[in-house]
């Protein structure tokens, strides 16, 4: 049987290699469920319905792998109720990391790079995690934000690349930054592009997964 089972939401844009969502991000066979009609707006939202967490917890309920995980960082509102549906170990989100590393890193010197900065903001709010570090968001017009947004299949990696380093070159010149967190899975393909012009920790899902799993990751994608 394999050992990961990973929860997609209702897209179809494409999943390049790096991506969760991608088999060839690993060097094992992996489970890879969509749950139906479960778009990005729908989960990306401060409003999430009750109806969604249903499906996920079904889906939970049915897994039998040693690891269950999701494709959004933002099912993290379920992380603690989904955990105790199964003995399997879940990870919605690389936001699991979070308390542990705050025991390392002062807030000030963590960035969280995430899909929208406002409902983030929003979820902590709602989950009382009082988090005084920085989180980055994706600009609307960025390509990436409007491929997930609207699930839309045209993909320029070069683009894409270009302008999620700006972005973050722009966010990290003033600031302290010891770990970067990628709470938006999306952004894992370009984890070795942002270690051109940051030198400290960057920890993803698949870091997470890793852990969980020895080598079930490709290398090149740690």
């Amino acid at each position: 049987m394999n050992k990961l089972a990973i929860l997609q939401l209702d897209t179809n844009f494409k999943r390049i290699t790096g991506d969760i969502c991608c088999k060839k991000t690993f060097l094992r066979n992996v489970n890879i469920i969509k749950i139906n009609n479960a778009s990005v707006s729908d989960i990306i939202s401060k409003d999430q319905n009750e109806q969604h967490y249903i499906n996920f917890k079904n889906q939970i309920l049915l897994r039998k792998e040693d690891v269950i995980t999701t494709s959004c960082g933002f099912t993290y509102n379920w992380q603690s109720t989904l955990n105790k549906l199964t003995k399997s170990d879940v990870i919605t989100s690389s936001l699991c990391c979070l308390d542990e590393k705050r025991k390392v890193y002062n807030d000030d010197e963590i960035l969280i790079f995430t899909f929208d900065e406002e409902i983030l903001s929003f979820l902590f709010s709602k989950l009382k995690i009082s988090f005084e570090g920085h989180i980055l968001g994706l600009k609307k017009n960025n390509l990436l934000y409007q491929i997930i947004l609207n699930n839309q299949k045209n993909y320029d990696f070069k683009k894409i690349c270009l302008e999620l380093n700006e972005l973050l070159w722009n966010a990290l010149k003033n600031l302290k930054i010891k770990l970067i967190i990628l709470e938006c899975t999306n952004l894992s393909p370009y984890k070795r592009f942002f270690r051109n012009i940051f030198s400290g920790e960057i920890i993803d899902l698949l870091v997470l997964i890793e852990k969980k799993i020895p080598g079930i990751i490709q290398k090149e994608f740690l």
